[in-house]
């Protein structure tokens, strides 16, 4: 559980500019509680709490997003482990520069530390991401890279375009594995839900979405089986709720709690 389960898209070429509606971010606050979606008799898993938090916003020369997990997974034999992974990012608006920092504890030992840049040499280019921890680590990235926010405009867009199957390699910085081919299918809209929480915005929640599901694969995966999927309802503003991340031997779901929207940078 090292690995952070990013919205990559919940984070290139987009060639459905054109026939979409513009897509657009708004800058908002989430807040998930975490709990056990499935697990398999094998897995050891026997339950998840914990929370998930994340902030994604507008500032004047790009986007920020913020996101923490910190859950207590229970095993068979009733021990329980804590699991505390931060992650931020900031990426250029147009798209070719990204930073990124990743923190991860066990049980309040850090376990991993990730922190660098990336930068990629134009649209639809190949570039590089050069880590500070570890430092000299040096990876490639593929023609056709793109980052979070762009894919997750991306992903809107093709869903306004009718667009259901999208696959793009993705960079968020999240491990060492460099970018990964992201997998995105994009269910038909869905109608605006009525929200009866009060922490929950009617502005921001009840918006056009789509049910999304992605695989997640290494570069080199050859055919194999995706590291995790991920699936949620993705609104056109960029809001995602009723995440789950799947993995081999289990599962983790979340429930929305809390949404509010950032301010607008001043720029």
């Amino acid at each position: 559980m090292d690995r952070v389960p990013f919205l990559a898209g919940v984070v290139g070429a987009v060639m459905v500019l054109g026939a979409a509606s513009a897509a657009e971010i708004a800058s908002h606050r989430a807040s998930y509680t975490l709990s056990l979606g499935s697990s398999r008799s094998n897995s050891g898993v026997a339950a998840i709490e914990g929370a998930m938090f994340i902030e994604w916003q507008e500032v004047c020369d790009g986007w920020t997003i913020s996101q923490r997990m910190k859950f207590q997974m229970l095993d068979s034999d009733g021990e329980k482990l804590e699991n505390d992974i931060s992650f931020s990012s900031w990426e250029a608006k147009d798209g070719l520069s990204y930073r990124f920092t990743l923190r991860s504890s066990r049980d309040g030992e850090v376990t991993e530390t990730l922190r660098g840049r990336a930068q990629l040499e134009g649209p639809g280019k190949g570039g590089k991401a050069s880590f500070t921890e570890p430092e000299g680590l040096e990876l490639d990235l593929p023609a056709g890279t793109i980052f979070p926010t762009e894919h997750t405009l991306l992903l809107i867009r093709s869903a306004q375009a009718n667009e259901r199957q999208i696959a793009r390699m993705v960079f968020d910085g999240a491990t060492q594995d460099g970018a990964l081919e992201i997998n995105a299918i994009m269910g038909a809209p869905l109608t605006p839900r009525s929200d009866n929480e009060a922490k929950i915005k009617p502005e921001l929640g009840q918006r056009p979405s789509w049910r999304t599901r992605m695989a997640f694969f290494k570069a080199d995966a050859s055919g194999g089986a995706p590291e995790y999927e991920t699936s949620l309802i993705l609104h056109d503003n960029g809001v995602g709720r009723d995440y789950t991340f799947e993995y081999p031997e289990f599962a983790i779901k979340s429930r929305l709690d809390l949404l509010e929207a950032l301010p607008k940078p001043r720029c």
